[in-house]
């Protein structure tokens, strides 16, 4: 699972084969091959290993399947099988959306749902403490079922600040994660997407996250999570701030501490205003509302799990003690928004290659190449970038922080090979904003050298002609057919 925070649970569930007296989950379950190839960060123009993975599904309205979008993460190949039958077939991605942590297949053949049904979507309420049954296709294609209890439902986040409805469950599982059904009294409560196998917490996105979606998509053009990303900070009945910012008795909100321009509302929404209630439904001190059927929820639910893009959302807020009503159109989720990207799945790293220095981009996925605990063992200069900035850019969404990912050894860069992992400032003393102006600074510089000044004081400085004398040698040396790519393009 990626970027949400761990709560410890308690285990308590079993494995056990299927039974012929559970055959109606086999015509909803289905097992899903997947073909991926990760990008190599250390060689940004060139993709990593191709692995083969094994996860789950379930039908869906449409003949379609259902499974979570970071389990098919740089899929090259996606493929599906039922129960009872060796053949597999090729599937593609209708959506793969990593805002919410969901995707949709289809089945270039449809005959392959003869014989599956789509799986009905539970809408009962009080599922705190009731037993969930997981369906889960392991490496030898045998589909295993688990029990498990419902602890919690909450609000939890992907970056950059999508608010999803998810369950934690209590598990003896030692894998899983991938898009196993979760299913109650035989009804579809949620699709899992991650894993604590040291907790035994299961997570799994409620199905009011996937009805959300495909009725999103059944206007016609899916555009995902509406864009809200404010900082606040809860009152929590806090005498003082009460009596400041003028609140009477019986009020209750959160304060706002930033608003980015860019988010949905920036327009509207200022510094120190205080929420007291979005679209009529009030907020408690702790920024919580009532939702009915799953009790307490974060405000961000009001917004990112009921609404969609282009809706308006009516706020009420106290502002310099006045009590005023606002109103905003929600924006879709930009594709580029932050300093360090926060998602980079299924695309290509932006780099440029000059004199052997590989400078490129830094994105989450650059940081992750560190491994599964790159928040510890990662470059700390990096880490420090995005501990401080990888923040919103309000001021520009094509600002980029740019590094000297590695020296890659040649006469031309003699004395420089053993930099790495540093952060570029200024070339020719002009301040970097992204590779793409990084290029055109070199390219458009006169002078016999161009400078390029790191963070820490740490200069480099090559002989323009020379670099560019030697770079198809450079590039045939290394078996690289391009000196420089820009996604973003």
């Amino acid at each position: 699972m990626k970027k949400l925070s761990v709560y410890i649970c308690f285990a308590c569930a079993l494995s056990v084969p299927i039974s012929a007296a559970a055959a109606s989950i086999d015509e909803q379950v289905v097992n899903i091959i997947v073909t991926s190839q990760k990008n190599d960060y250390s060689s940004p123009w060139r993709k990593g290993e191709i692995t083969r993975t094994n996860i789950t599904g379930c039908v869906i309205e449409g003949n379609r399947i259902l499974t979570t979008s970071y389990a098919i993460t740089d899929s090259v190949l996606i493929e599906v099988m039922k129960k009872g039958e060796p053949r597999k077939y090729t599937a593609r991605p209708l959506i793969r959306d990593y805002h919410c942590g969901l995707a949709v297949l289809e089945v270039e053949d449809k005959a392959f749902f003869n014989g599956l049904k789509p799986v009905e979507f539970s809408e009962e309420g009080g599922l705190f403490g009731k037993t969930a049954r997981i369906y889960k296709w392991d490496s030898m294609t045998n589909l295993k079922e688990f029990t498990a209890e419902l602890n919690k439902s909450s609000i939890r986040f992907y970056e950059p600040s999508c608010g999803v409805l998810m369950h934690q469950l209590s598990t003896v599982m030692n894998e899983g994660g991938n898009g196993e059904p979760v299913f109650i009294h035989g009804k579809l409560v949620g699709i899992t997407t991650g894993l604590n196998t040291k907790t035994k917490t299961l997570y799994a996105l409620a199905s009011d996250v996937v009805r959300r979606m495909l009725k999103d998509l059944a206007g016609g053009t899916y555009e995902g999570i509406p864009f809200f990303w404010i900082n606040s900070v809860d009152i929590q009945n806090d005498v003082n701030l009460r009596e400041y910012f003028g609140m009477a008795g019986g009020e209750s909100g959160v304060i706002i501490t930033d608003v980015p321009s860019i988010s949905s509302g920036g327009e509207v929404l200022k510094k120190n205003d205080i929420i007291l209630a979005i679209n009529g439904t009030p907020l408690d001190d702790n920024g919580m509302y009532d939702s009915g059927r799953y009790g307490k929820l974060y405000y961000y639910g009001l917004i990112q799990m009921n609404k969609f893009v282009g809706d308006e959302i009516a706020m009420k807020i106290l502002r310099n003690r006045k009590r005023i009503d606002v109103r905003f159109r929600l924006r879709p989720v930009p594709d580029q928004c932050c300093v360090i990207p926060l998602i980079t799945n299924d695309r290509r790293p932006s780099y440029y290659i000059f004199g052997g220095l590989v400078m490129q981009e830094l994105t989450i996925g650059y940081l992750e190449s560190f491994g599964s605990e790159w928040k510890k063992r990662g470059d700390k200069r990096m880490l420090y970038y995005y501990d401080n900035v990888k923040s919103i850019a309000d001021e520009g969404i094509a600002d980029r922080i740019v590094i000297l990912n590695r020296v890659l050894p040649d006469p031309v860069n003699k004395g420089y090979q053993n930099y790495g992992n540093l952060i570029l400032n200024k070339a020719n003393g002009i301040k970097v904003k992204n590779i793409a102006q990084l290029k055109k600074i070199v390219d458009g510089s006169r002078g016999r050298y161009v400078v390029l000044d790191f963070a820490g004081d740490t200069s480099v400085v090559l002989d323009k002609k020379s670099a560019l004398t030697g770079e198809k040698e450079l590039l045939y040396k290394y078996n690289i057919t391009s000196s420089y790519s820009n996604s973003n393009d």
